[in-house]
């Protein structure tokens, strides 16, 4: 039996419709021409095939010949309070974490793996892949997506951030004015890659609504969901979830999770190194991304050691000096940002 098409919510399609509505697109007509209705994309629970939505703005495209929808598409709207995932980015301590948590629960948005965060000599940047063949609309895809990601990281902080760089895989337009001015950075047409890469300074930059203990309640949230969808996933990404999810003092080990995806451990070992990948790294690089994340929270080291997975916190001074070449305590004291006094000045 072959596997449902790579979908996304309705929550973005319905957004997107929406933008493209204020733009002159006449979408009720488009949606009845893929023989749908705009009421169809009310429904949260729905998932649409990407290749509806790359449709949609191709044709959209096509009617307003706005060579720069995409652009114009890409800006901050009201937070949905439905949406635990937007949550979650909303109330991260920094950009880094936002970005690293946004990473963390995209499938709440679609299926597949579109943002990617990469660390850089320079900083840190998101990378971006649409989903399925190249198609046309996949440079509006991309333009939406990483000039969401700089307007994001404006408005989160409230400062006037500016990528070092922004890349795309598509050629450049014939007039990049609007890019210029919105990037506000060196832009590279014809990469490798689509990513926007931030420098270290502002990866640790503080956000407005950064609280810890809704961020946490919004992550419980954003679990469930992940939870309710359907499994299309990579096995690789099953893995990860249920280590994740058994770590703090559950059984994470091989053996349990393969009795936990209903898979002989043999099976197992094969599939994931088809996907090039083993239990040994995804453990490893679950514990090394979470290890960042508990420590930016201010959390001991022998709640973090606790936290993953590790008998004694020297097992876990000794992983993380392997990781980032410094000690727990040295990485928490330089990639911490200070509690700002109450006669601090914020983001100006």
């Amino acid at each position: 039996m072959s596997s449902p098409p790579a979908a996304l919510s309705s929550r973005l399609v319905l957004q997107a419709l929406n933008i493209a509505a204020e733009h002159g697109v006449p979408v009720e007509v488009l949606c009845r021409e893929l023989g749908m209705r705009l009421a169809d994309f009310d429904d949260p629970e729905l998932r649409i095939p990407y290749t509806v939505l790359d449709t949609l703005l191709e044709r959209s495209v096509e009617i307003t010949g706005d060579d720069n929808l995409g652009l114009h598409m890409a800006r901050m709207s009201h937070v949905d309070p439905d949406d635990a995932a937007s949550l979650v980015i909303l109330t991260s301590a920094t950009l880094k974490e936002s970005m690293v948590r946004g990473c963390r629960y995209q499938r709440v948005w679609g299926d597949g793996e579109r943002f990617k965060v990469e660390e850089t000599e320079r900083g840190v940047r998101m990378r971006f892949t649409p989903v399925g063949a190249w198609r046309p609309a996949h440079r509006h895809m991309a333009e939406i997506a990483l000039a969401q990601v700089a307007v994001g990281m404006r408005f989160f902080t409230g400062a006037d951030v500016h990528p070092l760089q922004v890349r795309f895989v598509h050629p450049a337009p014939a007039d990049l004015r609007e890019h210029e001015e919105l990037f506000a950075c060196p832009l590279v047409f014809g990469a490798p890659h689509n990513d926007i890469e931030f420098s270290h300074e502002d990866a640790e930059l503080p956000f407005v609504h950064a609280d810890a203990l809704l961020s946490s309640m919004f992550e419980q949230q954003a679990q469930r969901a992940l939870a309710k969808l359907p499994v299309t996933a990579s096995l690789a990404e099953r893995v990860r979830e249920q280590v994740r999810r058994t770590l703090a003092g559950g059984d994470f080990s091989f053996e349990a999770v393969a009795r936990a995806l209903h898979m002989p451990q043999r099976t197992l070992q094969r599939k994931l190194a088809e996907e090039g990948q083993s239990y040994a790294g995804i453990l490893e690089a679950v514990r090394r991304e979470l290890s960042e994340d508990y420590l930016r929270r201010r959390m001991s080291i022998a709640e973090v050691s606790f936290l993953l997975g590790y008998g004694e916190p020297a097992t876990f001074h000794r992983a993380f000096k392997r990781w980032w070449g410094m000690s727990p305590e040295s990485f928490r004291r330089t990639h911490t940002p200070h509690t700002p006094s109450p006669s601090g000045r914020g983001p100006g």
